[in-house]
């Protein structure tokens, strides 16, 4: 729902897409240092502790922005300030929170687990900017902020209420922290399906992934849509990825993970591309909801592979710099889509910029980037015959 919101209220303070590229810039850019202490964090204390912390540090940021839109006192350079801060406690979060779902279930049970939590943040998604629309055109955008509030309470009382068994699961606590993430990057580096999965998820990020963020612009000054049309273009991606949860959850474990991953680039670089050719509202949703559904096996399948091989000493900030990939290459992507559209306009970019994603994919593929994800597969499956 934030995400929603922050680029709606910056769009309208200036009329700039430039504008909401130095949000989301200061917004997404935290994760690429807090994530890596999140991190060697969560491999080090309770992670069911780290996550209430910054539960209740996101919430904070919620309600100061619900303050200032409300008064109207609210400025780009506080909005920018806010989403910092906000973008600091979720660094903190992501990586804890990928990390705690490998203590809920068993290692059989992980593809599943992974992707039913890509699934419920794709539905939040999917429902956040949805909301987002029906509030803006109803009681003004200050409640967004509210409501997503409220929702981070209700995940802190999930979380204290939530039983936790972590005696088999080994922690980090040889050295200190710089010395755990010297020892992850180094394990990073000799795992080659982990590199992959580095490289695949940052070039996605850079490249496709901003388009979210310029969904306001392209409803507004392309389909001239606001409000509720405007909430239903931001959740389409989102919802996308809910229909195809079920699928996913069938095919996945009969595709090996470099096939499914390589073809969920393909499908996403066109949605993209599909996005900015697209000549009505209809065509644009449908070319969304494809977006959401390459998006949700991206994710899971990139998630799935690291979980199943990284160390459970190192998990943590293992996924740290994986996220620190996405996030890293995420707000630099933003930020270079919000000054290429105010020169070209929003079409010619997207075009672009799923056009240069397909030829990466196509790239990786030749390359044989994705084959050492299966490699990893079948040694595994020997390794546990």
């Amino acid at each position: 729902m934030q995400g929603a919101a922050i680029p709606f209220v910056a769009f309208s303070l200036t009329g700039s897409a430039g504008a909401i590229g130095v949000t989301g810039f200061f917004q997404y850019l935290p994760f690429m240092v807090m994530g890596l202490v999140g991190g060697s964090l969560a491999d080090r204390f309770p992670r069911r502790t780290l996550l209430i912390s910054t539960q209740a540090a996101q919430a904070a940021c919620a309600t100061a922005l619900f303050v200032m839109v409300y008064t109207g006192v609210v400025t780009t350079a506080w909005l920018a300030g806010l989403a910092f801060v906000s973008g600091l406690a979720a660094g903190l979060n992501t990586p804890v929170w990928q990390s705690f779902v490998a203590e809920l279930v068993s290692r059989d049970l992980l593809l599943n687990a992974v992707t039913l939590n890509s699934a419920q943040f794709n539905a939040a998604r999917a429902l956040g900017p949805l909301l987002t629309g029906i509030i803006v055109s109803g009681i003004g955008v200050s409640w967004a902020f509210a409501l997503n509030a409220a929702s981070f309470a209700i995940v802190i009382v999930v979380l204290l209420g939530l039983r936790v068994s972590s005696d088999g699961v080994r922690r980090n606590v040889s050295g200190g922290a710089v010395a755990g993430i010297r020892s992850a990057g180094r394990y990073v580096l000799a795992s080659p399906p982990i590199r992959a999965c580095c490289m695949a998820i940052a070039a996605v990020a850079g490249l496709g992934s901003p388009l979210f963020s310029y969904l306001v612009v392209y409803g507004e000054k392309v389909l001239q849509v606001s409000g509720l049309r405007l909430g239903i273009l931001f959740g389409a991606a989102g919802i996308g990825s809910v229909i195809f949860t079920p699928a996913l959850l069938s095919i996945a474990p009969r595709i090996p993970r470099s096939r499914l991953l390589s073809g969920a680039m393909v499908l996403y670089g066109i949605s993209v591309v599909a996005t900015g050719l697209a000549p009505t509202y209809f065509t644009v949703v449908l070319a969304l909801l494809c977006f959401g559904g390459a998006y949700l096996a991206i994710a899971s399948t990139i998630n799935t592979s690291i979980q199943l091989v990284v160390r459970d000493d190192l998990r943590g900030t293992v996924i740290a710099i994986y996220l620190m990939c996405l996030t890293g290459a995420l707000p630099i992507g933003i930020f270079l889509w919000g000054k290429l559209s105010d020169i070209y306009g929003i079409q010619p970019v997207t075009i672009a910029a799923g056009t240069l994603l397909l030829m990466v994919t196509v790239l990786f593929i030749l390359t044989g980037r994705f084959h050492v994800m299966a490699d990893a597969d079948a040694a595994r499956d020997a390794a546990a015959a």
